[in-house]
């Protein structure tokens, strides 16, 4: 297989020892290639990296997930359009997982209160670090219907996080959008707004 990020290898050197990432992030990847492709597809890219279907909540080497999502965004690139699309659609995948488990339930009925999204992403840093054992995140609220999250040290490219980010206001039923900057490989920031 060729590489089909063009930063994956440098995103690979920025790991270190011991830097993980849940298996729920790895199955959410695995379904959507699963439901788009076909199970075949989904097997192709799973078996390279480990041997059995990954446990949602065991933690998996983060440089396998950086290969995971590198195949398979180049596999879903006809399906989205655009590789970027299909990062995208990689990151909603992994929060639409999240949200559907008994732990997601939980923290939107705890931190959703009256359906503001500003409550989730004031968690963002600690629920991002329950799945990934890297990097640091910051919020900021910056009015009503508009926060910024700061990421640094964090391995995964930013069009995965705008998915990801989306995810609060698609559970929330609310319109919006989520942009974000890459400011050098491994720091980047999200402005997230709704209405």
């Amino acid at each position: 297989m060729s590489l089909p990020l063009d930063d994956l290898e440098q995103r690979i050197a920025l790991t270190r020892p011991g830097d993980t990432v849940r298996g729920l992030s790895f199955a959410a990847v695995l379904r959507l290639v699963h439901q788009r492709l076909g199970r075949d597809e989904a097997e192709r890219l799973r078996a390279p990296l480990m041997q059995r279907s990954p446990v949602d909540f065991f933690s998996y080497p983060a440089v396998d997930f950086l290969r995971l999502l590198a195949f398979a965004s180049e596999a879903l690139q006809p399906e989205f359009g655009t590789r970027d699309a299909a990062l995208r659609a990689c990151g909603e995948a992994i929060v639409g997982t999240f949200f559907e488990s008994t732990v997601g339930q939980t923290l939107l009925r705890l931190t959703s209160g009256g359906g503001d999204p500003k409550r989730l992403y004031g968690n963002a840093p600690a629920s991002y670090s329950t799945a990934v054992s890297y990097g640091q995140r910051e919020y900021q609220a910056l009015g009503d219907k508009r926060v910024r999250l700061f990421f640094k040290g964090d391995l995964l490219p930013v069009a995965v996080h705008e998915g990801i980010l989306g995810g609060p206001l698609t559970a929330l039923h609310r319109e919006g959008s989520v942009r974000g900057t890459e400011r050098c490989l491994g720091d980047s920031e999200f402005v997230i707004e709704w209405t």
